[in-house]
């Protein structure tokens, strides 16, 4: 049974800012993938996380003292973030699922001509007998695009919606598709659906609020009220991530990173790898292939990669781990409540189960993690993103 993650924002801090504080293969991947794969990373990474082993070293479990000398980590400054939402946002975000929920219009009044999208069934057979790929129901097909092979496009120019028609075809000699129906007699009964015009957007009404099923909104004005609410967790959510990173970078900044343990190194290293392997999955593919198709890596670019990640983030987390032993944190007196809190948080029965999945070492330090990133933040000031800038070019 697959781990749950662990949603927090300690976890975010304590694996190390993943794919925020890291090299050049972690950017390049996620400029490179489509906002459709954004659940799938998503996935990876928590999928990742949770395959942390009791065999696994951490950093406070460190002699941290003789390895980092901290510098300035209170009276920090972070830039502060405008939350509010505006009333165009809003109706954007609005319009943004209406347009989702666009359906196309069903021409059925005329022929199909060269260049109509049309939506067709089609059953292919061979010696009077069906194979694999042959058969498909509702498929859309542009005509003169190519897809199928010659003739099936071209032969339903002219078919009209609810018609049906044999085409009568033969599979080129070198169709490297399947091999196996390469050269061979091939007759496909295909139905016209229709033709696909264009796309209407349904209208803002109660009807399609109630649609979209969301609890305790039935109506267009429940349904503005909860897409600003949404609009403004995120806001905060992004603000709160922002403000963690810009200060936890000021710590690491302001220490002095005396020794790093290579075994800490390579732990990372490792995890790093297996992040962009899982990820890989998702799209099919071996790793290797994905660093060529996603990232224009060659492995031993992306292997340099996961060296740098490794280093860095072991740093970053050396001096969290400093920082906590500086301000005494006494992790065994938090340990329970804070176990409990985790496992609420994320949908375990009980803090016994989540124990279970995540071993009491890994749990010590994401309780360090979080009370390392409150330190930070309550000893911390907020300034105006001109006076941050300012500051900087001082």
């Amino acid at each position: 049974m697959m781990k749950r993650s662990l949603k927090l924002g300690a976890v975010c801090l304590g694996m190390a800012v993943l794919l925020c504080a890291c090299g050049k293969g972690s950017t390049e991947s996620t400029e490179a993938a489509s906002s459709e794969t954004e659940t799938a990373q998503s996935e990876a990474v928590s999928e990742t996380v949770a395959e942390t082993e009791d065999t696994n070293v951490y950093p406070y479990e460190y002699d941290v003292e003789s390895m980092v000398k901290l510098g300035e980590y209170k009276g920090l400054t972070y830039t502060e973030t405008d939350v509010s939402v505006s009333d165009d946002e809003v109706e954007s975000q609005i319009n943004s699922t209406l347009t989702a929920h666009a359906t196309a219009e069903q021409i059925t009044d005329r022929a199909v001509e060269d260049g109509d999208t049309v939506n067709i069934d089609f059953e292919g057979k061979i010696d009077g007998k069906t194979f694999d790929g042959g058969t498909a129901s509702g498929a859309s097909l542009t005509i003169g695009s190519g897809t199928f092979i010659d003739g099936f496009e071209d032969g339903l120019i002219g078919v009209k919606p609810g018609d049906k028609t044999t085409l009568k075809l033969k599979f080129p000699d070198e169709y490297k598709t399947n091999t196996d129906l390469a050269g061979k007699d091939v007759t496909f009964d295909v139905t016209v659906n229709y033709i696909k015009g264009d796309d209407i957007v349904p209208e803002l009404d109660d009807d399609f609020v109630k649609g979209l099923n969301i609890d305790g909104v039935s109506n267009v004005k429940e349904y503005r009220a909860y897409v600003k609410s949404q609009l403004q967790a995120n806001k905060e959510s992004e603000a709160e991530k922002s403000k963690q990173s810009e200060l936890l970078q000021q710590a690491v900044d302001n220490a002095e990173i005396k020794e790093i343990p290579e075994e800490l190194v390579t732990q990372y290293a490792t995890q790093y790898t297996d992040y962009y392997k899982q990820y890989a999955s998702y799209f099919g593919l071996e790793l290797s292939d994905f660093l060529t198709q996603y990232m224009n890596q060659t492995e031993e670019e992306f292997n340099q990669s996961a060296q740098d990640y490794g280093k860095e983030r072991a740093g970053y987390m050396l001096v969290v781990s400093a920082i906590a032993k500086a301000e005494k944190v006494d992790v065994d007196a938090l340990y329970d409540e804070k176990v409990a809190q985790y496992a609420e948080q994320s949908g375990y029965a009980d803090a016994a189960t989540l124990e279970k999945d995540y071993s009491k070492r890994y749990l010590n330090q994401i309780i360090i993690n979080e009370e390392v990133q409150n330190i930070l933040e309550e000893n911390a000031k907020a300034v105006a993103p001109a006076e941050t800038e300012s500051e900087t070019s001082k």
